[in-house]
């Protein structure tokens, strides 16, 4: 094992041993084999599979250790993520059941959809699934994650399905499109960024909706999601001004920019909660 994986022999005893000491491990005569507990973490796709998220974490491990810097008062700026490739798997982590009941929710709520344009939707768990529901899908994203994701995850070869690079957060990017859209899915976006640019972002967004549309943001909420205090320390770590926010903080953003009939779901697993509003037109 020591020189198929080009490893340090003393660095690979101890490792394994402590794995064997947690149960991950088993060892038999001279050989390690992954325990039965530990298979689940190994299998892609899986609830327990950890292969997508954990490079992504390592790499933010760095930005909590400057915690306390940024605790007496040193600035942060956003990381951009060290490594497109983790963060972009880290995204597509997320459970297909999750995003199944995500897409259920906004499809329930705007039935005659037939458009959705999915603001920093990165590898396209959300797009694929509004596409395989019969909606035309526009994916928005950073130039460098377009060009990343059309060809690693397979995008730019999905029928009804069109990637678009953009700053959605300069208001320039709205005059990217001449059509209209029914629903605009946020998710997990709105956690990076302060409450002034989460309320212009809506206000952006309301421009870009049919009369009638809704918006959809997927995030943990204050008070009701059991991560989302957690979570804004990571957002401490990683961002300029981002955080968790409150119910009456989405609903004050929302109501500036001319939306109505807001509501917040708890989603099955209550870590995050999804948020729908009307645009008045």
């Amino acid at each position: 094992m020591t020189w198929e994986l080009g490893a340090d022999e003393r660095a690979l005893y101890i490792v394994l041993e402590a794995l064997c000491a947690m149960g991950y491990v088993e060892k038999e005569n001279d050989s390690y084999i992954i325990a039965d507990r530990a298979r689940p973490l190994f299998i892609d796709g899986g609830k327990d599979y950890v292969g997508g998220y954990l490079p992504h974490t390592l790499n933010k491990l760095n930005a909590w250790l400057k915690l306390p810097k940024i605790i007496k008062g040193e600035k942060t700026g956003r990381r951009k993520p060290d490594n497109i490739s983790a963060f972009m798997n880290a995204m597509a982590s997320v459970q297909e059941e999750n995003v199944q009941e995500i897409v259920s929710h906004c499809l329930d709520k705007k039935k005659d959809a037939k458009t959705v344009l999915d603001l920093g939707g990165g590898p396209g768990k959300y797009s694929k699934v509004f596409v395989n529901r019969g909606l035309k899908a526009v994916l928005l994203d950073t130039p460098e994650t377009i060009d990343y994701v059309s060809s690693e995850f397979g995008l730019a070869d999905i029928r009804n399905l069109t990637l678009k690079k953009a700053d959605f957060t300069e208001d320039e990017f709205v005059n990217e499109f001449e059509e209209m859209f029914d629903i605009v899915f946020m998710g997990n976006i709105t956690h990076i960024y302060s409450e002034d640019v989460n309320r212009n972002l809506l206000m952006w967004v309301g421009r870009l909706l049919n009369k009638g549309g809704m918006v959809a943001i997927e995030d943990f909420v204050r008070a009701r999601s059991p991560y989302a205090d957690m979570f804004a320390v990571n957002m401490l770590a990683n961002t300029q001004s981002g955080g968790t926010w409150t119910e009456e903080q989405y609903g004050k953003w929302l109501i500036d920019a001319g939306f109505s009939n807001i509501e917040v779901i708890d989603l099955a697993d209550k870590e995050k909660q999804l948020i729908t509003a009307f645009l008045e037109k």
